[in-house]
C-alpha cells in the first residue's frame, strides 16, 4: 500500500496522514529476475527503454524508460521519465476521471493493468497501461464492486488481486483475466479470520504461497493465509496468528523472508522473519532485531532483487530521517548497512517504490511536495539523485511506478 493517506503506524504523529504499502507491494507483480533493470547500461543509470516497456514517445520528447501514476483530484495522473532523464507530467494523455479522490493504495500488475481501490464506494478502478503513450483505458466492467477497498497486493505471477478492509478486517480476493485484467470474485470472497480487525498492510511471499495480513499496530498479530493456487481462495495458516510485535511485513522476492517494524515510538529496529516454505510460518533469524540510526522507523522497502532493504523514520528531533540501506543475506536473513547508509545528502523522503527492473525509486519527497527518482546500483545499493524533482500539487496520495 501507498504511503498515501493511509495510517500504517498509528503511533507515529510524523506520518498520521500517510500510510504503509505493499508489495506491493505496490509491489512488483512480475518476475524481477528476467528482465527491466540496468541491462546493458551502467548500473543505477537511466536504462533504454526499448527492452523494458517498448520504444515510443512519451509525449513530453524522449523515449520512456518507466511511468509512475499517482491520485489527482479525481484523476489519475501520468509522469514520465525519460531515457534522457527528463521527468516530467504526461500532458498528451487525457487522466481518466474519477468518481472522487479518495484512495489509499494502487498498484501495477504484471506491468499491464493498474488497480485503485477507492473505499468510499467499495469499489476497484481498473485499467490497462500503454506503454507507448502512457495513456489509461478503462478495463471492461470496471469499476469492479467489492468488500474491501483500502490495502491491496498481488501475487507474483499477477492471478490473484488481494484487497483488505481496514475497518472490518474483510479481505476480498478476485481472480485477473491475464488478457483483459477483468476480476472475478474467487469462491467465498471475502474472507475473514477470527479476531482479525484491520486488514492494514498486506504482503504475499516471493513464490505466490502465502497472504500475510499486518493490522498496522505492534500488539496485534500478523495473519498468514495459504493461497489456492487454482483459485486464490484463502485458508488461514495453522499455527498462526503471528505475535510477532511488528504492525506488518513485507515479503522478499525470493520468497524466503519477510520484514518488519513495529512503528512503536522509539523504536528504530527492523524486524526479519524466515518464511516456512512448506508451513508459511513466520520465525525470527539469528540476530533479528537489527537497529537502524533513525529514531523511529515508519516504513520498509526491498528491493526488486532481494538483495536490499531500505527504511524511512523519522530522527530524535521528530523530523524526517536520511533513507538507510542494509544487505539483506540470502542464507541467514542479516541486515548490514550499506557502505553510504544513510544517505544524508539525499532528499528526505517518506517513502520509495522501484519500478520493476530495481533500477529507479520513486520517491514520495514531502518536504518539496515532490516527487524525487533516486537511481539504484544493483549491485551495492547505492541510491543517487540525479533527476529534477516532478513538483505536484500534492503528492500524499497513492502512486505506482512501472516500467
Amino acid at each position: 500500500m501507498s504511503l498515501a493517506r493511509r495510517v500504517f503506524f498509528l503511533v507515529v504523529a510524523l506520518v498520521t496522514a500517510l500510510g504503509w504499502t505493499a508489495c506491493s507491494g505496490g509491489c512488483p507483480t512480475t518476475s524481477l529476475s528476467s528482465s527491466g533493470g540496468p541491462g546493458s547500461g551502467t548500473a543505477g543509470s537511466v536504462t533504454a527503454g526499448g527492452t523494458i516497456c517498448g520504444p515510443g514517445n512519451n509525449g513530453t520528447g524522449g523515449t520512456s524508460a518507466a511511468l509512475l501514476y499517482y491520485l489527482g483530484t479525481n484523476d489519475i495522473l501520468g509522469a514520465s521519465l525519460t531515457t534522457s532523464a527528463t521527468f516530467a507530467n504526461l500532458t498528451s494523455i487525457t487522466p481518466p476521471t474519477l468518481p472522487s479522490s479518495v484512495g489509499s493504495d494502487m498498484i501495477v500488475v504484471n506491468k499491464s493493468f493498474l488497480y485503485l481501490p477507492q473505499s468510499d464506494s467499495l469499489t476497484i478502478q481498473a485499467f490497462t497501461i500503454d506503454h507507448t503513450s502512457g495513456a489509461l483505458t478503462a478495463i471492461s466492467g470496471s469499476p469492479f464492486p467489492t468488500a474491501a477497498a483500502d490495502s491491496v497486493a498481488s501475487d507474483p505471477a499477477g492471478r490473484f488481486l488481494f484487497v483488505g478492509n481496514n475497518t472490518t478486517g474483510q479481505v476480498s480476493v478476485f481472480q485477473i483475466n491475464s488478457t483483459t485484467g477483468a476480476l472475478v470474485q474467487a469462491p467465498n470472497s471475502p474472507f475473514t479470520a477470527f479476531n482479525l480487525d484491520f486488514a492494514h498492510v498486506l504482503a504475499v511471499d516471493g513464490t505466490g504461497k502465502f497472504l500475510y495480513v499486518g493490522q498496522g499496530a505492534a500488539f496485534l498479530p500478523v495473519f498468514g493465509f495459504s493461497i489456492d493456487q487454482n483459485t486464490g481462495a484463502l485458508a488461514q495458516i495453522i499455527g498462526g496468528p503471528f505475535p510477532l510485535n511488528v504492525a506488518g511485513v513485507r515479503t522478499d522476492f525470493t520468497g524466503k523472508f519477510a520484514v518488519g517494524l513495529s512503528g512503536t515510538a522509539g523504536d528504530n529496529n527492523l524486524y526479519v522473519f524466515a518464511i516456512d516454505p512448506a508451513t508459511g510460518a513466520l520465525s525470527s533469524v539469528t540476530g533479528s532485531p537489527f537497529p537502524t540510526v533513525a529514531s523511529t522507523l515508519f516504513d520498509l522497502r526491498i528491493h526488486p532483487s532481494s538483495q536490499f532493504v531500505y527504511s524511512f523514520g523519522q530522527n530524535a528531533g521528530g523530523g524526517m530521517a536520511a533513507i538507510e540501506g542494509f544487505t539483506l543475506n540470502p542464507t541467514s536473513g542479516g541486515l548490514t548497512a550499506l557502505a553510504a547508509s544513510p544517505f544524508t545528502t539525499l532528499p528526505l523522503v517518506a517513502d520509495c517504490k522501484w519500478d520493476q527492473g530495481g533500477a529507479e525509486a520513486f520517491c514520495a519527497n514531502f518536504a518539496n511536495n515532490a516527487f524525487s527518482v533516486l537511481s539504484t546500483d544493483v549491485s551495492t545499493g547505492a541510491l543517487t539523485h540525479s533527476v529534477t524533482d516532478l513538483s505536484v500539487a500534492s503528492n500524499a496520495v497513492p502512486f505506482v511506478p512501472t516500467n
